[in-house]
Order: C-alpha cells, then sequence, then structure tokens
C-alpha cells in the first residue's frame, strides 16, 4: 500500500506498507536482514525450503518534507525583518520500521563427510524462537532447542526458522535557506541520524558448538548528528 501527495503548499510525503511472505530453496546473499540461507544437502531441495534472507513479513517506510509557511513567497510575514528570520525553514524527516529478518542454525563443523555450501544444520527439538519479553542479548532464542545431529547424518532443523531484531530508525533534518541575489543562497543544515537512539541488534552467535552461541554482538550505529553550510549559485 502506498500514500503519497506530490509537493505543493509546502507539503509532501510518501508512505509505504508492505506485508510479504518470500519463500525459496536457493543459496541467498546474507546483509542486515538476515543470515545467508546456503543449501544443505544438494539431493533434498525439499529439505532447503524455507523463508529467504528477505523475508521481511512487514515493512512501512515514511518520507516527508514541510516547509514553514513564513517569509517571502510563503504564506505568512512575508517581508520585514521577522520574515527573514522566520522565513526559509524546511523540516524533513525519514523514518522505517520492519519486523526481523531470518536466520538458520548451523553446527559448528561438518559431520556428514560430504561437500556442501556451508555449514550443516542442526536438529531441533522444539521451537527456538523465545517470547520477546524472554529475549536478552546473551539468549535470543532457545539454544538448549537445538541438538548435534548423528554423525554423517543431516539435521533436520528448517531453514531461516529462527528469528533476529527488527529496525526501526527515524531521521530528521532542519534546513534554512537564506538568500543574497535571485540565483544565490546558504543553506544551512542540522540533521540527527537515529534520532530516538533506538538500538537495532545484529544477528546472534548461531553456529552450535561455537563462541557466543545464541549471544548477540553487535548492533547498528547509535544516534549521529551533524551539522552543514553550503552556497548554492
Amino acid at each position: 500500500m502506498k500514500a503519497e501527495k506530490r509537493f505543493s503548499s509546502g507539503v509532501g510525503f510518501h508512505a509505504t506498507y508492505t506485508w510479504s511472505k518470500n519463500i525459496s530453496n536457493i543459496d541467498d546473499s546474507g546483509d542486515t536482514l538476515g543470515d545467508s540461507q546456503q543449501f544443505s544437502d544438494y539431493y533434498n531441495r525439499r529439505a532447503d525450503k524455507g523463508p529467504s534472507a528477505i523475508d521481511i513479513n512487514h515493512r512501512f517506510t515514511w518520507s516527508s518534507v514541510y516547509e514553514l509557511p513564513f517569509g517571502k513567497g510563503r504564506r505568512w510575514v512575508q517581508s520585514g525583518a521577522i520574515s527573514r528570520a522566520a522565513g526559509g525553514w524546511t523540516i524533513g524527516a525519514v523514518a522505517l520500521m520492519q519486523s526481523a529478518g531470518p536466520f538458520t542454525v548451523t553446527t559448528q563443523t561438518n559431520t556428514t563427510n560430504v561437500f556442501s555450501s556451508g555449514g550443516q544444520r542442526a536438529n531441533v527439538l522444539r521451537d527456538p524462537n523465545l517470547p520477546n519479553s524472554g529475549k536478552t542479548l546473551d539468549r535470543w532464542f532457545d539454544t538448549s532447542a537445538f541438538a548435534l545431529p548423528d554423525a554423517f547424518t543431516f539435521g533436520n532443523a528448517g531453514r531461516g526458522i529462527v528469528r533476529a531484531d527488527g529496525r526501526i530508525n527515524f531521521d530528521f533534518s532542519l534546513v534554512k535557506n537564506i538568500d543574497f541575489t535571485e540565483g544565490v543562497f546558504a543553506q544551512f543544515r542540522g540533521e540527527v541520524f537515529n534520532a530516538f537512539n533506538h538500538a537495532d541488534f545484529g544477528l546472534p552467535g548461531r553456529a552450535l558448538g561455537g563462541p557466543g552461541f545464541g549471544t548477540i554482538s553487535g548492533a547498528s550505529d547509535a544516534r549521529v548528528m551533524q551539522l552543514g553550510v553550503r552556497v548554492v549559485f
């Protein structure tokens, strides 16, 4: 779904919401959405069918621009010293909210004695996903729900059955334009990224038997603020 107001009267915005399901049985390149979903048993493609790395069920985006209605050419206070001080201001906002991407739990070593794309999947004993209230950085999923498969056998855990952290981010900008002549103006910009300093956690350790199994050790960048000036002519 999309909602859009083309820029007019100093206001414009673009908003989208996507509900989706993405399933595949092919190799995926991993990114910040999920991990790489690589094949386990080349001769059993059905076992590799599951959520792809880009299986994001819910995603909302927003971008908008608002020119304050003061100053030359605007609705109010079109002339005088107050016009120069109050005019030329623009507020921008960009937002992103999306649900978590999937990842796959593998074993640290390949005990099947066969060639494969990557680490072999573990055995799953029960649903490894914890409720949100039970997730911590030291235990993002139920690590005891996985076990090593017997030697020379493939694990029965499905692909992408565990979910990582979602994404929430808000960026804002405040811009002031100061006209010198008809074609020359200076622009002062103040921008803040991840304005609410929301931590979006990275993928947890997902190699059974490896260090940091089930533990998250990374996150997105903290709040960043920057100021800038440029002259347009």
